[in-house]
């Protein structure tokens, strides 16, 4: 199962008691009186003594931890991105090199591809899906004006370019090198873009040039 599409020109108290004494009255008496006193020695409540307090260790509080600020998310990319043209849920653009350039400088492997299109003649082209893509095929062809009629070109050979998956609504930048050196005058022209939904046996990413 595939997608295709072909394309044209590019959050973290005790209270102490009393003693008390008691006396008896004397009984008066025939011989003698008598007199006798008892007396009842109150036993002392003992005082409780308040132990000393002990006074209490300081505990000390823990160390705050700074909180990290959570990563926030990566924005979700712009749909349907702008500039682009689309045609059966593919999206189709060819950069600017400014925009190219400003790509590359966070993708060495982008960087090194364009680099090499100061010897040969290359393509540009921006590719994305509603769907994901497990590869991508690109094809082109590689032309230059025809001296002989105004207007028209001749087609110097065919390029076709395989390029990895890519997830759904993902911008994919692609640079599509022809195998002819680098003229001013040639243009690489994507002519088909595939978006596979199945596997391949094929080396990815790739390019092959066959020339006319």
């Amino acid at each position: 199962m595939k997608r295709a599409a072909l394309v044209f020109g590019l959050s973290l108290a005790l209270v102490p008691a009393h003693g008390v004494a008691a006396t008896s009255t004397p009984t008066p008496s025939a011989s003698a009186s008598a007199s006798a006193s008892a007396t009842v020695k109150a036993t002392a409540t003992p005082t409780a003594k308040a132990s000393p307090t002990k006074k209490a260790t300081p505990t000390k509080k823990p160390a705050t931890k700074k909180k990290k600020n959570p990563i926030a998310p990566s924005p979700s990319p712009k749909w349907p991105p702008l500039g682009f043209k689309v045609m059966d849920d593919i999206y189709y653009r060819t950069p600017s090199v400014e925009v190219m350039m400003n790509v590359a400088a966070g993708n060495s492997t982008l960087a090194k591809a364009i680099a090499a299109c100061k010897e040969y003649s290359c393509g540009r082209l921006q590719v994305a899906s509603l769907i994901g893509c497990v590869y991508w095929e690109i094809d082109s062809k590689v032309i230059t004006p025809n001296p002989d009629i105004a207007g028209s070109f001749l087609t110097m050979g065919m390029l076709r370019t395989l390029a990895k998956k890519s997830v759904a609504k993902e911008v994919v930048t692609l640079v599509l090198p022809s195998g002819e050196l680098y003229s001013g005058s040639i243009a690489v022209v994507p002519t088909g873009i595939t978006c596979h939904q199945d596997q391949t046996t094929e080396k990815v990413p790739s390019n092959t040039y066959i020339s006319r």
